[in-house]
């Protein structure tokens, strides 16, 4: 996937997490163009010209700065087709899998006994759009985190390793996802299928990295015991530790 394209699909998911029913034709409505050929920028078919670039951010309802940034984008893509490296290809992958959410929830949804291995069903599973789906799909084979074989979906269980040199910036947006999703969802979970608690207490910071221990050990002992048994469903499990007072040295 180019960088026009993830710019096209993060701005379809933005809008559509406010307007789920938005389609994709809808979305090519408004960016002003044709949607067969929104879907071929979506997959890389074809790349963004300057002039259909001032035509998405006009319909976008954007500033210059964005069509500053767009246009960088264009540039880079038809940069990285002549001289395209594999490794830099990795690169990319591993960023979008540890900013957006839906790529370990895709890998957690395969167990689940009624998981079907294509792109529309998990869409509709994980309420995004199907080339979404479908593109993270390919980012996950690319990773060797998931593998196809005659059409079976296999999780390999390899450890993606994250420590080199990526951006903190990049967790940070998962993280900030995984709290839009729990505001998202507050309303349309029923209270028997979700659980949200908090507790304030006055502590010793001192004692933060104990308690970041047994917030991991808390996880792993969760997990171990919800994984048990046929799997129906996905779920997040999100744990905050935060000052609610002014931070102070």
């Amino acid at each position: 996937m180019n960088k026009t394209s993830e710019f096209l699909l993060n701005e379809y998911q933005r809008r559509r997490s406010s307007a789920p029913q938005l389609t994709n034709a809808q979305f090519a409505k408004i960016l002003g163009i044709p949607s067969s050929r929104l879907s071929d920028y979506i997959n890389g078919r074809r790349i963004m010209t300057m002039s259909v670039g001032k035509q998405v951010i006009k319909g976008l309802g954007m500033g210059e700065n964005d069509f500053v940034h767009l246009k960088n984008l264009i540039e880079f893509d038809k940069r990285k087709v002549k001289t395209l490296l594999p490794e830099v290809q990795l690169k990319e992958d591993e960023f979008g899998v540890i900013c957006d959410w839906y790529h370990f929830a895709i890998l957690a949804l395969v167990p689940v006994k009624t998981f079907q291995p294509n792109a529309t069903w998990i869409a509709d599973r994980l309420n995004i759009p199907a080339e979404v789906a479908q593109a993270a799909i390919e980012r996950l084979c690319r990773l060797g985190l998931l593998q196809i074989e005659d059409g079976k979906f296999i999780v390999t269980h390899k450890q993606l390793e994250t420590s080199h040199n990526i951006p903190s910036e990049s967790l940070r947006r998962s993280h900030k996802q995984s709290l839009v999703q729990v505001l998202d969802n507050m309303d349309r979970v029923p209270l028997d299928l979700r659980d949200v608690t908090s507790i304030t207490f006055p502590m010793n910071r001192k004692k933060i990295p104990e308690a970041k221990r047994l917030i991991r050990n808390f996880r792993r002992k969760m997990a171990t015991l919800m994984t048990q048994g046929p799997k129906t469903d996905v779920y997040n499990l999100n744990v905050q530790l935060f000052p609610v007072t002014k931070v102070q040295k």
